[in-house]
C-alpha cells in the first residue's frame, strides 16, 4: 500500500470527489470505498499517468545500465529475453529475442505488469531498468522472485534501482519509491538464492546490480 497517498486521504477524508481529484489529479468516485481501495485505485492513476505521460526516459546518460547494456546482453546470445518495465521499449530491435512488458507505456510488446504476466517461457537475461522500485519490502521481494522464477538455469537479471530519490517534478509526488542499498540488494538476493555479480552506482545516485541463478 502506498503510504504517501493513505496517509495524505487519511488528513483529507471526509472531503468531496473534487478535492480528491484536484489533490491527486485522478478523476476519483470515492463512493462505498475504503481509504485502502481509495489508496489503490489512486495509486494506479497516477502511476499510469506519470509513466504514460510525463517521464521520459534518459537512457544513454547511463554509464552501466544503459546503452552499454546492448552489447553486454547480445554477447551472452540469449536465447530469450525480457525487459520488465520496458517504458519506450528502447531496447527493441537492439538486443536479440527481447520481449518487452510495461503497465503503462503503449510501446510495451505487452502492455501488463510483471506481478500479472503469465507465461511458460524461460529467459535467459531479465532487465529490471527502474521498474521494480515501487511500494514496500513485500512488493519488491514478490515482483523480484516472480522475475527469478521467469529466469532460466545460469540465467542472468540486470538491474538499475533508485535509492528512495524522488523525481524533480510535483506529478510525481505521491510516488513510493523504494529505498534501495547494498544491504537490501544482498538479503534479496540470498533469499531468492541468487548471486550477486556486479553491484556498483550509476549516473544520478542510481545502483546497477546484476544477480545471477545457478
Amino acid at each position: 500500500m502506498n503510504k504517501k497517498i493513505y496517509n495524505r486521504l487519511n488528513e483529507m477524508l471526509p472531503c468531496s470527489n473534487k478535492e480528491l481529484s484536484q489533490e491527486f489529479g485522478c478523476d476519483i468516485d470515492q463512493t462505498n470505498k475504503s481509504v485502502s481501495e481509495l489508496t489503490h485505485e489512486i495509486n494506479e492513476c497516477i502511476m499510469h499517468k506519470y509513466f504514460s505521460e510525463i517521464w521520459q526516459p534518459r537512457l544513454k546518460k547511463f554509464k552501466y545500465s544503459g546503452l552499454k547494456l546492448i552489447d553486454n546482453v547480445n554477447n551472452l546470445q540469449p536465447r530469450a529475453v525480457l525487459d520488465v518495465g520496458c517504458g519506450y521499449n528502447e531496447f527493441k530491435g537492439k538486443i536479440k529475442n527481447l520481449i518487452g512488458i510495461d503497465p503503462y507505456n503503449k510501446h510495451a510488446d505487452i502492455q501488463v505488469g510483471i506481478s500479472e504476466y503469465t507465461t511458460v517461457d524461460k529467459f535467459d537475461v531479465i532487465l529490471c531498468l527502474g521498474s521494480i522500485n515501487f511500494g514496500d519490502d513485500e512488493k519488491i521481494y514478490k515482483e523480484t522472485k516472480k522475475c527469478a522464477d521467469l529466469l532460466a538455469p545460469d540465467g542472468k537479471m540486470f538491474f538499475r534501482v533508485n535509492p528512495g530519490k524522488p523525481h524533480d517534478n510535483k506529478e510525481s509526488e505521491y510516488i513510493e519509491f523504494y529505498p534501495w542499498n547494498v544491504y537490501n540488494i544482498t538479503e534479496l538476493a540470498k533469499k531468492l538464492h541468487l548471486s550477486v555479480l556486479d553491484l556498483r552506482h550509476d549516473w544520478n545516485d542510481r545502483i546497477y546490480f546484476v544477480l545471477a541463478k545457478s
